[in-house]
């Protein structure tokens, strides 16, 4: 009896040594919450998000030119060699990935990539970000507000005059805000577009092309699609603001933050989630697009230094700050989808609250139609005066 009574004794403890090292053996493997590869023509985005704080170092090799990482952990987590499979079927700049134990507590990962390509590299001890593109790529993170040409230069494309696409918020079936005289912002939106392109066309070196030309709804990856075909230098979008507090009032100039930074305040948040709701309301299938529009809506990375959009949205607040009291008298940064999706200098504009009875009046007229629309050109050529054409990709004359 006594004898049985230690062998079931010893089986338990060898049973729960066993769990305890099976426990152990998958704490230690799985170290990767989830991984990201994005990859079009011309760029690539290879992302790792760790469950937990990692060490790591990284560093550079030449002929042919990679980057490796070496991971302090005992084993490989399945998630990256899923990460690895994954690049290695789907080529583009990085051109092979390989991953393996360089020491018994290091694992290392390697990209290689084309020649001549440039990279980013944002990481933390709770993640990694790399980004890969054949055009100039700003240093987001440290420098991001100095305005040094080199990292605002955009040289994907060179024109011969400025091209600012205008994208008329809303339409058709998505009417947007609507006033209490019944104004609807779709329709606001649009007149303010066209005399704003009216305007720009009249203008030396500069030409303006319009997401929607009249009252129809027109889905986000469209919109997006017709944008980066013509590759414009510069991106509005224009809005009208509606709120429950119909005392709301003011001009504001909205731009993307920083991938490091939160929306600046609450209202700018709350703006951006209105904005997106509508075309996730309108626009339902969104997610079974195809792979080329859901890359560039998603999380494409921006080549142009989101600094030069600020410039660009200083100056067009200023300029409209002159036809209206502004809302907010600094731009603002809230993660618009619009906003995200295009890879050039972008702002978004909400002219003023239709929810407001004495503005929903102005907006209804054409001559503070007007003046909104020479505000925002006005503010576009003051930012122009001050950015030299080649941060823009334009080759045209400074005179």
């Amino acid at each position: 009896m006594r004898h049985k009574l230690i062998q079931l004794l010893t089986s338990a403890l060898l049973f729960n040594a066993v769990i305890s090292s099976t426990l152990s053996a998958e704490e230690s493997v799985n170290y990767v919450e989830s991984t990201k590869y994005q990859v079009t023509k011309n760029q690539a985005l290879i992302e790792i998000k760790f469950s937990k704080k990692i060490n790591y170092k990284h560093d550079q090799l030449k002929s042919p030119y990679r980057i490796y990482f070496d991971i302090e952990v005992k084993n490989i987590d399945p998630n990256l060699i899923a990460l690895i499979e994954s690049i290695n079927k789907q080529p583009g700049l990085v051109t092979k990935a390989v991953i393996a134990k360089n020491k018994p507590d290091i694992a290392r990962i390697v990209f290689e990539f084309t020649q001549g390509t440039n990279t980013r590299i944002s990481s933390t001890r709770k993640g990694i970000q790399l980004v890969a593109s054949q055009s100039e790529i700003p240093d987001l993170i440290d420098n991001f507000y100095k305005a040094e040409t080199t990292q605002t230069k955009n040289k994907i494309w060179e024109k011969k005059q400025y091209l600012i696409a205008i994208d008329a918020g809303h339409g058709g079936k998505d009417p947007g805000a609507v006033g209490r005289r019944g104004t609807t912002e779709k329709s606001v939106n649009l007149s303010i577009a066209k005399r704003l392109k009216k305007l720009i066309d009249k203008e030396k070196n500069m030409k303006a092309i319009l997401t929607r030309d009249r009252d129809v709804y027109v889905k986000l990856s469209d919109r997006i699609k017709k944008i980066r075909k013509h590759q414009p230098t510069i991106f509005i979008s224009i809005h009208a603001d509606g709120a429950e507090n119909r005392k709301a009032s003011g001009s504001s100039v909205f731009i993307l933050p920083r991938k490091d930074e939160v929306a600046s305040s609450r209202y700018a948040k709350l703006v951006a989630e209105k904005e997106n709701e509508m075309d996730l309301l309108f626009d339902p299938d969104i997610n079974n697009r195809d792979q080329n529009t859901q890359l560039t809506i998603l999380d494409m990375t921006q080549n142009m230094s989101r600094y030069l959009s600020e410039q660009l949205g200083t100056s067009v607040l200023k300029r409209i700050g002159k036809v209206n009291n502004l809302h907010k008298k600094k731009v603002e940064k809230a993660n618009f989808a619009v906003l995200k999706s295009i890879d050039v200098c972008s702002i978004l504009v909400e002219t003023a609250f239709l929810s407001n009875s004495q503005e929903e009046k102005q907006l209804k007229t054409a001559a503070y139609q007007d003046r909104l629309a020479l505000a925002i050109l006005q503010g576009i050529k003051d930012f122009l005066k001050n950015t030299p054409p080649a941060q823009l990709g334009v080759t045209i004359s400074e005179n």
